[in-house]
């Protein structure tokens, strides 16, 4: 689908092709090719749980819900009917894919203790129920587990192998993946970003609840996408401006660089995170005439936005820090059939990935990150990575 670049006029052509076919951080390194979701078991994501049950009776139960080509609300929505409850009243910690197999942690009312015990459905099975002092809110997850399957491939597999082992190195030595929005965020076309862009230009109609309020989040995230280009293009992703907002790797707390000398060896070691804007009304910013200060400024110019339009929004748009970079850790890579002696290759609870010829990559993610960003560096895909139509 086409975009209408006259929707937002700040949009210029560079822009779309930016959000639209982002550059990959390893386009110089051959990619592995291939197709992914051939089979549902073919795409696994099990939930990393932020703690575990409390045993705190008479208030919630935590439990485990693995589905199978249903998205989440719906799939909670089928357990709350059986329990003869409003959906409201369970509580998740994140979205999954529909197209795929996925564990996720829910929490129910203790009410439903024995109802959730004969629930039955094709496509969901339930882990047993621990009770839980508090009911799951959005985001209270320490990570995603992912183990995927690549099938045909460019290169014979043990040749795919490498090709994503050399990718891998390369963004380990560049401090990781940078931190972008993967394009099904932004809504086929790009459509929901550029509408988004223009609702935050034009406040009075943005302030509208209902869809407006999806829209101008994916503005916003479009808005960091472009942040990050043009840190990558300055070759400024691994350098600490004076002004940056940086985050604490040990406690999450957010300061201003006053000392970029200092900062820089702070972040060299590990101990400090670039971060960048999610433009909001209450979002830190750097401090005023500084090298940070004109970068994020310079990216709301090219849009035709300034910091004012966000503030118009008060608490419907605060806005947020979101970090530049985010690390692959227990990444793992094999050639498929798996060959004798196969080990312990897939996280517990996984599917059989089967024993057709491709590539089995694993790997765990922090929250609010994509994993087709990943499979776009290590297969080379610069296009959108959708699933494939299917009739369900």
């Amino acid at each position: 689908m086409s975009v209408d670049t006259n929707v937002s006029p700040g949009l210029t052509a560079d822009h779309l092709q930016l959000l639209q076919h982002p550059p990959l951080q390893t386009a110089d390194l051959p990619g592995t090719g291939g197709v992914i979701r051939q089979r549902c078991e073919d795409f696994y994501v099990s939930e990393l749980p932020a703690y575990a049950a409390d045993n705190r009776e008479h208030a919630h139960l935590l439990l485990t819900m693995t589905k199978r080509e249903l998205g989440s609300a719906e799939a909670l929505g089928l357990v709350a009917r059986h329990c003869g409850l409003p959906k409201r009243d369970l509580g998740l910690a994140g979205l999954k894919d529909k197209y795929a197999v996925t564990e996720q942690w829910i929490t129910a009312p203790w009410a439903a203790r024995e109802l959730l015990k004969t629930f039955v459905h094709p496509q969901i099975t339930l882990g047993p129920a621990r009770p839980h002092g508090n009911k799951l809110r959005r985001g209270h997850l320490h990570g995603n587990r992912f183990a995927v399957v690549v099938r045909q491939l460019d290169c014979p597999p043990e040749e795919a192998k490498q090709r994503a082992l050399a990718k891998i190195q390369r963004l380990l030595a560049a401090g990781g993946l940078d931190n972008l929005y993967a394009q099904q965020r932004f809504g086929r076309g790009l459509q929901n970003a550029v509408r988004g862009l223009d609702l935050l230009a034009h406040p009075e109609r943005g302030r509208r609840r209902g869809k407006a309020d999806f829209l101008l989040s994916a503005g916003q995230s479009a808005l960091f996408n472009l942040y990050i280009h043009e840190r990558r293009r300055r070759g400024l992703m691994r350098t600490v401006l004076a002004g940056d907002i940086l985050k604490k790797t040990a406690t999450g707390g957010l300061f201003t660089c006053s000392e970029p000398e200092v900062d820089q060896a702070r972040f060299d070691a590990g101990e400090v995170e670039i971060t960048g804007p999610m433009y909001g009304g209450k979002m830190p910013v750097p401090t005023a005439d500084t090298p940070a200060d004109a970068l994020e400024c310079s990216v709301l110019a090219s849009c035709g936005l300034t910091r004012a339009a966000f503030a118009a929004f008060g608490k419907k748009l605060p806005g947020t820090r979101r970090k530049l970079q985010i690390s692959l850790e227990q990444v793992r890579v094999d050639a498929l059939p798996l060959t004798p002696p196969a080990g312990d290759v897939l996280p517990a609870n996984a599917p059989d990935p089967g024993d057709a010829s491709g590539l089995l990559l694993q790997w765990v993610l922090p929250p609010g990150t994509y994993a087709t960003a990943v499979l776009r560096e290590l297969m080379g895909k610069t296009s959108e990575i959708s699933p494939p139509e299917r009739n369900v």
